[in-house]
């Protein structure tokens, strides 16, 4: 069941969310075989596949290969004293029984604090983190739509190209040039009105 609408959703994927240094550890290279990084990681794929927050026995068993009470409660307190205290978890509480948890965002910028006479400020450092676009919670349909858009993108090319060459008449070009074009722009309207910055964010290398 999904617990939060899909904009919620798509909001923490187009954010980039500031992290301190101590925080930002928990993402690069160094923490790879740390249980933090692994949890964190844990949740952005269940979040994909389940398009929604997870439970902390899900994390407990992608994260360690175990889901037993001691497991979840060593999943219960890496998550409290670094990931949630950092920002970079939500945790839900849908009922007594029922405590969820998902990324408050898959892209982080690392910055560095600066005290000065005219106050705190901020600045970054180095490139934006992004974890594996494979793990964004992202529905089969943006990619569907993405695959008809450039299908017809490249249909329509071809048929420009023949109908130049002589190889199509006039006719049927322009009936097919229509259908084509039409469809194209009723894909390019769902994805502007429902994927809105996704497309730039997700298609990009």
């Amino acid at each position: 069941m999904c617990l939060l609408s899909e904009d919620d959703l798509f909001s923490r994927i187009l954010k980039v969310k500031n992290l301190k240094e101590n925080c930002f550890k928990y993402l690069e290279d160094s923490s790879q075989q740390l249980l933090t990084q692994k949890i964190l990681f844990a949740i952005s794929e269940l979040t994909c596949e389940k398009m929604g927050p997870v439970k902390l026995s899900e994390i407990a068993q992608l994260a360690t290969g175990q889901n037993d009470k001691g497991k979840q409660d060593l999943v219960r307190l890496t998550l409290e004293k670094s990931l949630l205290k950092c920002g970079l978890v939500e945790k839900l509480k849908y009922a007594a029984n029922d405590v969820r948890y998902i990324l408050t965002a898959y892209r982080f910028q690392k910055i560095k604090e600066i005290d000065s006479f005219r106050g705190e400020s901020s600045e970054p450092i180095g490139d934006i983190f992004e974890l594996p676009k494979s793990t964004w919670p992202i529905p089969d349909e943006f990619y569907q739509l993405i695959a008809k858009k450039h299908g017809y993108e490249k249909s329509l090319n071809k048929l420009h190209s023949d109908f130049d060459c002589k190889l199509i008449p006039r006719g049927k070009y322009e009936t097919i040039n229509s259908e084509y074009t039409k469809s194209l722009e009723q894909i390019k309207d769902t994805l502007d009105s429902k994927y809105s910055g996704l497309e730039t964010l997700v298609m990009s290398t």
